[in-house]
């Protein structure tokens, strides 16, 4: 082999060796780099904590887009709720009372979608809301007399009265009142793509 051949060969070496380089260090986007990528893309559980008034029509008109968000994402999105009365609204802190005490028998989801989904029947000030929400308890098939007693039980209201201040320290000041892993939403979504946006770029986050 005369030297101008070993001079090509070492050439053509070099440009493989550069080439190979090139391709698995991800110049060249191959599938490993993808897969790489795929990795740092990986969907997180995302928490959304709710202050809310089960008086409060927004509150209500919110509910429907919370339910697609579960219906889409499962287990990926937890919705915790908080309860933020308004005195503004003559049956609030009877509703969260009521929603309680469904929970101290299994049923807070049950109770809590009933009421905002009937929120025109019991709102009114001049309703009988607690004879309505002894009625929402007997649908439910829940025990009449202890969901009774759980209207005026000091712990409940102890509880509802608890979530209120809290929601005062982190400054909440209207309802509904968003927090997504833990940071405030200052502006509510407008549209149910919105709100799937901003659960993304948490989900997502790094």
């Amino acid at each position: 082999m005369n030297k101008l051949s070993v001079q090509i060969v070492a050439v053509l070496a070099f440009v493989g060796i550069a080439f190979g380089a090139l391709y698995y260090g991800g110049v060249f986007g191959n599938s490993q780099n993808g897969e790489s990528s795929q990795v740092e893309r990986t969907a997180k559980q995302v928490e959304i904590l709710k202050y809310s008034d089960y008086s409060c029509p927004a509150c209500a008109a919110y509910a429907p887009l919370e339910k697609q968000l579960k219906a889409e994402f499962g287990d990926m999105v937890q919705f915790g709720y908080r309860h933020f009365p308004l005195e503004s609204f003559p049956h609030s802190e009877l509703a969260a009372y009521a929603a309680e005490a469904a929970r101290n028998q299994g049923k807070f989801q049950e109770m809590h979608d009933m009421l905002f989904d009937r929120q025109q029947q019991w709102s009114p000030a001049q309703a009988n809301a607690e004879q309505i929400f002894m009625d929402y308890a007997e649908m439910l098939e829940l025990d009449l007399e202890q969901f009774e007693a759980d209207l005026d039980n000091e712990e409940i209201h102890a509880k509802v009265e608890s979530n209120l201040q809290e929601g005062i320290r982190r400054q909440v000041n209207a309802t509904p009142t968003f927090f997504v892993d833990g940071h405030k939403i200052r502006q509510n979504p407008q549209s149910y793509e919105q709100f799937k946006s901003i659960v993304e770029l948490y989900m997502y986050r790094n």
